[in-house]
């Protein structure tokens, strides 16, 4: 992970290991599902998580949502 993904986790106050670890879910994953505007329940059957961990994960990471973009990634100077 660049030091510039570290300061975007650090905006959210988590680390994607973190989320894996806790979750068991790609923090990658699941930021560009809800960088597309998606629903718990459209993020659930996409990628194949429990809707429950879905909104559990959703939660932790303050629940966050589209306003994040789908140029969430792009905004990371290298």
């Amino acid at each position: 992970m660049t030091d510039n993904e570290k300061n975007f986790f650090n905006k959210i106050d988590v680390s994607a290991d973190q989320i894996k670890k806790e979750f068991g879910v790609d923090l990658y994953l699941f930021l560009d599902a809800v960088s597309l505007g998606l629903r718990d329940d459209e993020i659930a059957d996409l990628i194949g998580y429990d809707l429950d961990k879905v909104k559990k994960v959703r939660r932790r990471l303050g629940n966050i949502s589209s306003e994040i973009g789908i140029n969430y990634k792009k905004n990371l100077s290298k």
